[in-house]
């Protein structure tokens, strides 16, 4: 977790106990007194224990760039990482720089790793599901319209023949996509079939199984 609230019998001690379950150092959160705390007459009456909201400095967006940014100089690449606007608290990072073909890699699959990492140890690090997207020299949106045109031009020969397409092979985020693309027409429907790497997406008209 990024935050927590702690109580205690001073500030001190209730600051100490968060630094403890948070695993970090002082000088790394930042400490906001919710309630200074009251020792009560005679230490009995009026007692009010202290509460303080402690954060790690530094955002899950700030992380994960920080650690893609790591991997990407410790492999050698020259490359720098910037966020780009993510929804609610995603995380979306866009690479940019030189050797973008070995950081995508073959059908995006070094990306995909790298996503994976970074969203495995921004999660870790938040203490609960943080959702990161990682992206190179605009790499994704380009695949999705060219994977979106594949589509409907597919779902036009369908209309057209009245015979099933069968796709070339697909990620199974791009036949996810293929569907959404084509789940509001009225005239096709798709699915997918076989196992794994032979797993194929399937156009066909409405009524045909």
């Amino acid at each position: 977790m990024d935050t927590m609230v702690m109580k205690g019998n001073t500030v001190e001690e209730a600051t100490e106990a968060a630094l403890k379950v948070l695993g970090v150092k002082r000088e790394d959160v930042e400490v906001k007194v919710l309630k200074e705390g009251k020792t009560g007459v005679l230490g009995v009456f009026g007692v009010e224990a202290a509460e303080v909201e402690v954060s790690i400095k530094g955002s899950s967006k700030d992380f994960a760039l920080s650690f893609l940014q790591g991997i990407l100089d410790r492999t050698g690449f020259m490359a720098l990482v910037s966020v780009s606007k993510g929804e609610n608290e995603d995380v979306s990072l866009s690479i940019r720089g030189e050797d973008m073909g070995r950081i995508i890699g073959k059908e995006g699959a070094t990306l995909d790793a790298l996503q994976s990492i970074v969203g495995v140890a921004a999660s870790r690090k938040a203490g609960r599901k943080v959702r990161v997207t990682v992206d190179a020299e605009g790499y994704r949106d380009k695949q999705k319209q060219s994977v979106e045109k594949l589509a409907r031009e597919k779902a036009e020969e369908v209309k057209r023949t009245g015979k099933e397409v069968m796709l070339p092979p697909l990620t199974g985020r791009e036949r996810l996509f293929v569907h959404l693309v084509l789940e509001k027409d009225p005239d096709v429907k798709t699915y997918s079939e076989g196992e794994r790497d032979q797993r194929r997406l399937i156009i066909a008209p409405k009524g045909k199984e």
